[in-house]
This record gives C-alpha cells, sequence and structure tokens, in this order.
C-alpha cells in the first residue's frame, strides 16, 4: 500500500526549522541581556578584584607596600616553604573542623527539644536565636573579659567548685580551643532558626505513620525527621565552612593569632602579612589570598560531590 504525502507538509515542515532556529538565536539574545546586569556586578566586584590579587601576588612590594616588580612565583614559593605555613593550615584545619561540628551538633542538641509543643516555647526559640543580632566586636570583647585568666566569670566559676584558673587566651593548649568555642556561639543563633524552620516544615502525619509502625522517638528521629532536614543541614555545612575559613574579628580581639601562633589561622596569616607590625607585604598577603580562595574552592566542590549525595530533595 502506497501512503502519499501532501507536498504542502513537507515544505511546512522546512520553512518551520528556519522559525525554529531564529526563535532560538532570539531567545539567546534575550538571555544573553538579562544576564548583563548580574555579569557586570560579577566583573566588577569578583572578577577584577580576583585578577588584580592573581596579579599582585606574583610582585614584590616596598616598605609602603607599592608594587615593586614582578617576582614570578617567588612569594608562592615562600609561602609553601615557610616552616610556619603548616602549622597555620593545621590550625586552619582545625578551626573549621571545631566550629562546623559544633554549629551542627549543638545546633540539633537545641532545636530537637525546641519542636515541642509546650507553654512558652516561643519565649525560648527567641532568646537561643538571639546570638545572631550581637555583633562579632561586642561578643568577643565580652567572652575576653569571661575568659580573662584569674579574674574572668568563668575562672571565678571554676575556682568556686575547686579547680584552679585556666588560661584560656594565654596557653597554647586553650587558646584555639577559646576561639572556637566563641565563634560557634555566635554562629550557633542562625544554625538554630534555619533548622527550626527545616523541622517545622515536616509534615507531622510523616513522624506519626513511622511511630504507628512501630519506630520509638529516636529511630524516628533518626530514619526520618533526621533525613528530611539533610538539605538544611549541608546548606549549614557549606556556608559554615567557608565562614569558618573567612574568620577573622574574633581571633584578633581575643588572642591576636597567639600565644606563639598556635590560634593563626590563614585569615589571620593574610592579615599579618599585608598589616601587622607594619608589614605592608601586600604581594605574600594576596599569594596567601589565593591559597585560601583554592582552599575553599577545593573544599566546596568535595562538599558538593561527596555530601551532597547524601541530602535527600
Amino acid at each position: 500500500m502506497t501512503v502519499s504525502v501532501r507536498p504542502g507538509l513537507v515544505a511546512g515542515r522546512q520553512r518551520s526549522a528556519p522559525a525554529t532556529r531564529s526563535w532560538h538565536r532570539a531567545d539567546r539574545r534575550v538571555g544573553v541581556v538579562l544576564l548583563l546586569p548580574a555579569l557586570l556586578v560579577f566583573a566588577v566586584f569578583v572578577f577584577w578584584p580576583l585578577g588584580r590579587v592573581l596579579l599582585l601576588s606574583t610582585q614584590g612590594t616596598d616598605i609602603f607596600g607599592q608594587p615593586a616588580g614582578s617576582v614570578g612565583l617567588q612569594n608562592y614559593v615562600r609561602t609553601f616553604t615557610d616552616p610556619a605555613f603548616g602549622r597555620t593550615m593545621l590550625n586552619t584545619a582545625v578551626f573549621c573542623a571545631g566550629v562546623v561540628a559544633a554549629r551542627v551538633v549543638f545546633g540539633l542538641l537545641i532545636v530537637v527539644p525546641l519542636t515541642a509543643k509546650l507553654r512558652g516555647m516561643p519565649v525560648y526559640r527567641a532568646l537561643l536565636t538571639s546570638p545572631m543580632v550581637v555583633s562579632v566586636s561586642a561578643a568577643s570583647v565580652a567572652f575576653a573579659a569571661m575568659l580573662a585568666p584569674g579574674t574572668g566569670l568563668v575562672d571565678t566559676v571554676v575556682q568556686q567548685f575547686g579547680g584552679t584558673p585556666v588560661p584560656w587566651l594565654t596557653s597554647t593548649h586553650w587558646a584555639l580551643f577559646s576561639v572556637i568555642v566563641v565563634t560557634a556561639w555566635g554562629s550557633l543563633g542562625f544554625t538554630v532558626l534555619l533548622l527550626l524552620g527545616a523541622f517545622g516544615a515536616i509534615d507531622p502525619e510523616v513522624v506519626e505513620a513511622a511511630q504507628l509502625d512501630g519506630a520509638g522517638p529516636l529511630r524516628a528521629f533518626w530514619s526520618v525527621s533526621l533525613p528530611l532536614v539533610t538539605p538544611t543541614l549541608f546548606f549549614v555545612v557549606v556556608t559554615g565552612t567557608v565562614e569558618a575559613l573567612t574568620t577573622f574579628g574574633q581571633i584578633q580581639i581575643l588572642t591576636g593569632g597567639g600565644p606563639a601562633d598556635s590560634s593563626k589561622t590563614l585569615v589571620y596569616a593574610i592579615y599579618q602579612q599585608a598589616f601587622g607590625s607594619a608589614s605592608a607585604n601586600f604581594g605574600l598577603a594576596a599569594a596567601l589570598g589565593i591559597v585560601l580562595f583554592l582552599l575553599v574552592l577545593a573544599l566546596s566542590l568535595v562538599q558538593f560531590g561527596v555530601l551532597e549525595k547524601r541530602v535527600h530533595y
């Protein structure tokens, strides 16, 4: 059996292909026009400064901080061969891991009881999210007073229970730990606020169905509630990592990177090279900044490549 095809249909299809390509080109042009404002903002505030820092990292600087000619990769060689660089990176890793872990663990320990429907619970929620409205400088000064050796509130309480004063901010064993605690406390309010929203969005019928199937409170939390808030937990981990890697104010006010560089992180090393002790070594500081940028980028890629696979959307 022979099927006849009308020429008009074939001709119509042939005419529609160029029209479709024309529409696609028009859509691409509209997309580019709509992206131009955002691309312009990124170019001015992200790409241009990043390019300037990359260029500065290959230049030497005089005592006034002015570029003094290209030195190639000498600043990077000096950075990686500096004996103190390894200790700085270790401090950065411990600080970042401690702050992020404290945010997640204590955030969950605080939020889970707050999900109970009890009288006065909104007041407790407001109090526990209040640290997010306290500035870094104010919180750091307050903690510096409370952690003062011998005379601070913390040591006073320790002595009341028969303990000996602890040099929280002046000991190489306790300085980094103290800064981790203060930083985690400052970011805990935002974490609690996010997790409260995540747990509040869980459908109660889902948890009730798990309990009807025989799951106890702990099992229902671990197998039902916790997987449902993993998108928020993933966001907390990623943003907390970036925030911890770029923390400066707490270190500057509490310990100044000491004692003996025991609390100096990569960000504080950048500050010391650029502004500390009137060094004005902006070339070396820029090289350290590029190292920090690559570190943040690498950790973000690893988190999105590994942790995101465990997120239940």
